[in-house]
């Protein structure tokens, strides 16, 4: 990983575009948990409203952060 940023190649998250993930929870420090293909991420959370445990979210990766929204 150290190599590709010397090389200047660029640091991919695990899928490419947005997809739909499951939403597990908010953490104590704002992130928020989702699900994606048994895996779980911390985001950051573009909603502003509260939602339920397993609702369905779009989650993106951009610049090293994966965003959940919905």
């Amino acid at each position: 990983m150290l190599e590709d940023l010397n090389f200047g190649n660029e640091i991919k998250g695990d899928f490419e575009g947005s997809v739909t993930a499951t939403w597990v929870k908010l953490r104590e420090d704002g992130a928020g948990m989702c699900k994606y293909k048994g895996k779980t991420y911390a985001t950051k959370p573009l909603g502003y409203v509260s939602i339920q445990a397993g609702t369905r979210v779009e989650m993106s990766y951009a610049d090293g952060v994966y965003y959940s929204r919905y």
